[in-house]
């Protein structure tokens, strides 16, 4: 066998020769080679070290089994695609040199003589095409309206659409001058689930315009009665695309008809002092089909990875910045996502993906697998998709910190037997509403694991930690510590059947659990064991929005709300300790008598989730404070005063005046915020009757009038409220109000608006003295409110009682809920809560 050196020698110098005589020499040997690529190199060189290649398609194409590809410092402008793949325990290797930066891009400079177009903005002539811009490696935004900071992808600032908003047209009173017609329009229509694009047409600043498609499904959803898709009055938008939307710095605006790119940096100095980028292609690396292929060390900016069909590849120590960016969208009709791993037997290891239009990485296929990774700010878009979205059969999540996502983080619909583990996610659904961290709809995940991950801070709108919405069913959910979530910690919509969810932690949400299930369905949970969960905060097993009601409930037992530490550890001699019950290849290994219930075991070595590293871009998340300890009884005298803007209490007689036939004049405030209630509508509107419940007195409403409340606060705030509420017959209007607020637009039961409604819906029902709360954590309103009618007009007037009424303008800890519903339960005789 002759050596390299020795190969090169017998060439006499020729450099062309050489590199023929290397592939032929590879061919014929079993020995691998290692070539070497640099910035300056020649495609024509040998690809030693002292003479490299230039490309790393060059490699790419020589390369066989075994052999490895040295990539020097600097950025390589191309798309990798190997000619062949490598063998089991000979694969093909591409690697950075040392530690040298090596970054394979998609983006092109854009070279371009800049002049002043008007102020801070410059233009150039170009013949590219593009639709995303980088100034010095960071993205610009298009020009829009309104103007969202350039520096934080995640924070898009966005206009709501007026009255007159309907599938056709989007009506607005504060549209901005200018010519806006051919540009586009990114809405969130309806219930704002996913989002869609549209051509302007006929602009009218200060009114509205047309879509030049319509907004309308060419199939109904079969499961609600109105559509939830339906373009509304308060759904947000952005313009963008038009000369006339560039104001700002950071913002560029590309006219293709002429040739010219318009852009104003964000230090208005001239774009020739920076460096100017646009994409042009969409992968750095093209491994579809092939297999036992290694890219470890490299970074890839505006591009991505594509393993179609490919197997037994590794992906290692690579960060992805941008990794696909589109501009056009039509609900869930979307393009391929761009970073996608199918086939088999594949995986990302200890790599970041940043700054992802829709979806950060696609796992389907088989057995394929993402590890101590990172990947946070995807879907800054706000479709549809999750950050990482999962399909196919033994996916695989373990060890990632996951956060800052549009929508979803986890999407796993339609994947079966996958495993998400000791994940640190938070942070999802930051543009979109009800969504889930994990998210799940129609699965059969026929045993899929969720367990041992943190869960939190999920704050966007109707945000639950674990979402398995409907017809979802045999999954394992287990050992995760769910908190600080704007929804349930773990929902379960109806059909959710043979479920096991034991040993999770619950603490800070809304709400523990939730169900939902579609109109003229019956409610099933039958076979979902719910079991082992510490559970802070009131667990109303009774409630048919917690769980499904009668035959079909899921069984729900050893459950508790006990103290515990900071890290959500049993604290010393808690009730959680030993508390639980034994559950084969679940709690294997418990200390003492029995399982303790939650998601760690008092004595065992502390568990923690996410990657063992942090990339460049790391944000931090809030730190955990879970410390728990119950609060001492409430009363009268020692009512919970923070933040509590009404205060509503039939008991006290000194707060009701009334005249002398008992008809109710003013009902007095106390919580010394001055919104005492004056009934309208009439002498006999409302009236205290004593000796009513628990032999105290209520005020009770005749189905004629309402209390109109005021404006507590201006702009949206997070709420919690409390009703004391009793109707002796199923008697009045339907869809009778209890209490409500509506801030002056939308419709009055979606954020930020709000309303209790009386039981029984269109056919009101009799219903027992019970307690009726709204908590929410943000963007809710405290204008308009109606005590026993509604807030939009006046009809839906309650025809029952109202004993004590409650309102703060925060959302209160678990143990002041608790406290507060004692309370409420003592004084008015109130057992279920």
């Amino acid at each position: 066998m002759v050596d390299t050196k020795v190969r090169l020698i017998l060439c006499g110098g020729s450099r062309l020769l050489a590199a023929l005589l290397v592939v032929c020499w590879m061919q014929s040997s079993t020995r691998a080679m290692e070539f070497t690529v640099a910035t300056n190199g020649s495609d024509t060189d040998p690809g030693t070290k002292a003479q490299p290649f230039r490309t790393i398609q060059h490699a790419a194409e020589v390369m066989q089994p075994g052999d490895t590809c040295m990539i020097r410092g600097g950025v390589h402008r191309e798309t990798v695609r190997p000619k062949v793949s490598g063998d089991p325990g000979k694969p093909l290797r591409f690697a950075a040199f040392g530690n040298e930066t090596v970054t394979v891009s998609g983006a092109d400079a854009l070279s371009s003589d800049w002049s002043v177009h008007n102020g801070s903005i410059y233009k150039a002539t170009t013949d590219r095409r593009f639709i995303q811009l980088f100034v010095d490696g960071k993205m610009m935004q298009e020009a829009r309206w309104p103007n969202s900071p350039p520096e934080d992808v995640m924070r898009m600032n966005r206009a709501e659409a007026g009255p007159g908003t309907d599938y056709d047209t989007l009506a607005d009173p504060s549209l901005p001058p200018g010519d806006w017609s051919g540009a586009l329009v990114l809405l969130w229509p309806g219930s704002r689930w996913t989002n869609s694009t549209r051509r302007i047409v006929d602009y009218a600043p200060g009114k509205g315009f047309r879509f030049d498609r319509t907004l309308r499904r060419e199939k109904a959803d079969p499961y609600h009665e109105k559509d939830p898709y339906r373009p509304q009055p308060g759904n947000p938008f952005i313009l963008f695309g038009s000369l006339a939307g560039l104001d700002s710095p950071g913002e560029w605006y590309l006219d293709s008809a002429k040739g010219i790119i318009y852009l104003w940096s964000v230090g208005g100095e001239s774009p020739a002092a920076h460096a100017v980028e646009v994409k042009q292609r969409d992968l750095a690396f093209d491994l579809s089909g092939l297999g036992n292929i290694e890219v470890r060390g490299l970074r890839i900016f505006a591009a991505a990875i594509s393993m179609t069909d490919a197997h037994d590849c590794v992906i290692e120590d690579c960060h992805l910045r941008y990794p696909e960016h589109l501009r056009e969208i039509d609900g869930y009709k979307m393009p391929p996502i761009k970073n996608v791993v199918t086939g088999r037997n594949n995986e990302w290891r200890r790599c970041s993906i940043v700054y992802s239009a829709t979806t950060a990485l696609r796992l389907a296929g088989e057995n394929n697998r993402i590890t101590n990774s990172i990947v946070h700010d995807a879907n800054y878009l706000g479709t549809s998709r999750g950050a990482l979205e999962l399909s196919g059969t033994g996916a695989v999540v373990r060890q990632c910190s996951l956060y800052r996502a549009g929508r979803d983080i986890v999407q796993h619909g339609g994947a079966k037997k996958i495993r998400v583990e000791y994940n640190d996610i938070h942070h999802a659904n930051m543009l979109n509403n009800d969504s889930g961290a994990t998210y799940a709809w129609g699965t059969d995940g026929e045993g899929s694991i969720i367990a041992w991950n943190w869960v939190h801070d999920n704050l966007g709108d109707s945000t639950n930690g674990i979402y398995l919405d409907n017809f979802c069913k045999n999954f394992i959910v287990h050992h995760n510590v769910v908190w600080n979530n704007n929804g349930n910690g773990i929902r379960l919509n109806s059909d959710a059947t043979n479920h096991l969810i034991c040993n999770n932690t619950l603490t800070k949400n809304l709400t523990p659990f939730g169900v939902y299930t579609y109109s003229g369905r019956i409610p099933t949970q039958k076979g979902t064991r719910i079991i082992n969960n510490l559970i802070i905060g009131r667990l109303k097993q009774s409630d048919p929005q917690v769980f499904v009601q009668g035959e079909l409930a899921p069984d729900v037992h050893h459950n508790g709300c006990f103290p515990m530490d900071s890290r959500a550890v049993p604290a010393a001699a808690s009730g959680a300790i030993d508390a639980g019950i034994v559950v084969p290849g679940i709690t294997d290994g418990y200390n003492g008598k029995a399982p303790d219930v939650g998601a760690y075991e008092s004595g065992d070595k502390y568990w923690t989730a996410g990657a063992d590293w942090k990339d460049e871009a790391f944000i931090a998340s809030p730190p955990m404070d879970l410390r728990f300890e119950p609060r001492k009884p409430v009363t009268e005298s020692s009512m919970i005063l923070d933040g509590l803007q009404l205060w509503l209490d039939a008991a006290d007689v000194k707060s009701v005046e009334v005249d002398v036939a008992g008809n109710l004049r003013r009902w007095k405030d106390k919580s010394l915020k001055g919104h005492d209630a004056s009934p309208g509508g009439g002498a006999k509107a409302c009236a205290l009757q004593r000796d009513a419940i628990e032999g105290k007195p209520v005020i009770h409403f005749g189905g004629v009038a309402s209390l109109k409340l005021g404006t507590f606060r201006p702009g949206a705030t997070p709420v919690t409220t409390f009703v004391v509420s009793r109707g002796r017959e199923g008697a009045g209007a339907p869809w009778q109000r209890i209490l409500g607020a509506y801030g002056g637009k939308g419709i009055e039961w979606e954020a930020p608006n709000w309303i209790i409604v009386r039981p029984g819906g269109g056919k009101p029902e009799a219903y027992e003295a019970q307690v009726f709360s709204v908590k929410r954590r943000n963007g809710c309103v405290l204008a308009g409110l109606v005590l026993g009618g509604s807030t939009v007009g006046e009809h839906q007037f309650l025809d029952g009682d109202v004993a004590e009424v409650l309102v703060y303008d925060r959302c209160l800890a678990e143990e002041e809920e608790d406290a507060i519903l004692d309370y409420l339960g003592r004084k008015w005789g109130i057992k279920n809560l």
